[in-house]
């Protein structure tokens, strides 16, 4: 089999000629992966749309001002979803862990800090395909599989500082960084041939910024935003430079009503400008990608007004554009609609949060995915 870089070969291998195996999304087989959400369970449960004032999600670095004392959060997320693409239907589950935070108050100031880890884009999948190659201008049948092991994770150092009790700016530093093992195997139906294999690895980095702002203009409204710019992400094949991708902008906004003590909507939304990394996908071989909107509006109906984080009821829906095309037909995008509570105890020290979301996913007629997604977050705050 002939050396190419992963990338030209992912594009070039016929995109599931037999389902896709029980890994991740058939969606995350093009450009640099399914994007991740760097989202807590609480966020997801409301689909979204709380992500910006949401100290536990990485979002928003201003949200982090929302912790009153240490806490970490630890998230965990189970999907098990149905493909259909022109090949037939495959089943499939794969187990994440999209998040994991850490911050509180630094003393005797103003500011709240904070490290996390996210997933910034998964490619970790596995496909299987058939067919005929004739090495003596003989047919023989084939079987080619092309696995993949890894994706890009956000690292982000992030602070917030209270201005005033209305009026939070936070900041934060990403370091965008990981690497895919990659393998193709060609196995041939005459076992007079033996079988071929080829193993690369690629490396991926670079750095980004954010900024963000939370406003509360009257007691029942609280507003928020951010912007982020990445930079262009290197890639490197088995530690030689390969190929780069411009990373896009985002820029999210968001707001939140409390129209009552025990209930509060909200809604966001985040524009992306993905087309900033078609010209480096399509020059490495891929289909390309194109710019991206993500719309999301959800509730926190509480069961204790003096304790919201305990039982609350958090129903959300979201819709999404994703960025990088299975083919030239048209854009994938995903709806999500969402279902969680959670619960605190030992003195609100500990907690668990739930999510339960459907997720329907497609691009034109010949692709499409059905998944149910169980999100657990699990939080702990030693003391103030």
């Amino acid at each position: 089999m002939m050396r190419r870089d992963a990338l030209v070969a992912l594009a070039l291998l016929p995109l599931l000629a037999t389902p896709l195996l029980a890994q991740s999304s058939q969606f995350g087989v093009r450009g640099l992966g399914l994007p991740g959400r760097a989202a807590s369970a609480r966020t997801i449960a409301t689909g979204g749309a709380m992500g910006l004032f949401d100290g536990e999600s990485s979002q928003n670095p201003a949200a982090l001002a929302t912790l009153s004392m240490t806490t970490a959060v630890f998230t965990m997320a189970n999907a098990y979803r149905t493909s259909i693409n022109p090949s037939g239907t495959a089943n499939g589950q794969d187990n994440r862990f999209p998040q994991v935070l850490i911050g509180g108050p630094v003393p005797r100031s103003r500011f709240v800090i904070a490290a996390s880890y996210s997933m910034f884009a998964d490619r970790d999948f596995q496909l299987v395909s058939t067919g005929f190659a004739s090495p003596r201008g003989v047919p023989i049948g084939v079987t080619d599989t092309l696995t993949s092991r890894g994706g890009i994770v956000d690292m982000r150092l992030a602070t917030a500082y209270a201005l005033s009790p209305r009026f939070i700016v936070g900041g934060g530093v990403h370091f965008l960084t990981g690497s895919n093992r990659m393998s193709t195997r060609r196995v041939w139906a005459d076992d007079d041939y033996a079988a071929l294999e080829e193993r690369a690895e690629l490396s991926y980095h670079t750095i980004g910024f954010s900024g963000g702002v939370l406003l509360r203009p009257t007691p029942r409204i609280d507003l928020a935003a951010t912007i982020r710019r990445d930079g262009t992400l290197q890639i490197e094949r088995d530690s030689t430079p390969s190929s780069k991708v411009a990373m896009p902008m985002t820029i999210s906004g968001a707001a939140r009503l409390h129209l009552s003590r025990s209930l509060d909507l909200a809604g966001s939304v985040t524009l992306r400008n993905w087309s900033r990394a078609d010209e480096g996908l399509v020059g490495a071989g891929a289909v390309g990608s194109r710019d991206t909107k993500e719309y999301s509006a959800g509730i926190e109906l509480f069961s204790d007004a003096r304790r919201t984080a305990n039982k609350p009821l958090r129903i959300g829906v979201r819709y999404a554009d994703l960025p990088f095309l299975l083919d030239a037909t048209g854009q994938p995008n995903e709806l999500g609609i969402s279902i969680g509570s959670g619960v605190r105890f030992a003195r609100d020290l500990g907690g668990l949060d739930l999510a339960v979301e459907r997720i329907k996913r497609k691009q034109g007629s010949n692709y499409s995915e059905t998944a149910w997604q169980v999100t657990l977050g699990v939080s702990v705050r030693p003391g103030s």
